[in-house]
């Protein structure tokens, strides 16, 4: 039986894992299961395409490890074949990724619709 998360939402729209925050205020302490639920979709769920939702309101949590853990899960993603998309992603919110100095190792999306497509393209 499948375990439930508590900090994300998922849905699948064919082979992509959509993920949103259920609560756009994410903890100190919450960051780490937030890492946790992520890594969970690739070894327990076979993620290997992900698109987050990172709006239409900004996530409010500690910026440094949230980068760090989105970091991470782009590296495992790419590791075997897949990838991560962020979708909703603000301008405020893009402008933390160029202030990081890591814009360039994500794409972005207007919304998640689009994201999926940039997954799996029309015939």
């Amino acid at each position: 039986m499948q375990r439930p998360f508590r900090i994300i939402s998922v849905d699948l729209a064919g082979d992509v894992f959509c993920v949103r925050l259920r609560s756009t205020r994410i903890d100190d302490h919450q960051l780490d299961e937030l890492g946790s639920e992520l890594a969970r979709l690739l070894d327990e769920e076979n993620c290997r395409k992900m698109v987050l939702n990172l709006g239409p309101e900004e996530p409010e949590c500690l910026v440094s490890v949230f980068l760090a853990k989105l970091i991470n899960l782009q590296r495992r993603l790419e590791a075997v074949g897949g990838g991560l998309t962020l979708a909703h992603a603000s301008e405020y919110t893009r402008n933390i990724f160029r202030i990081a100095g890591i814009e360039r190792f994500f794409h972005f999306y207007s919304d998640e619709k689009s994201a999926i497509q940039a997954w799996n393209p029309p015939a």
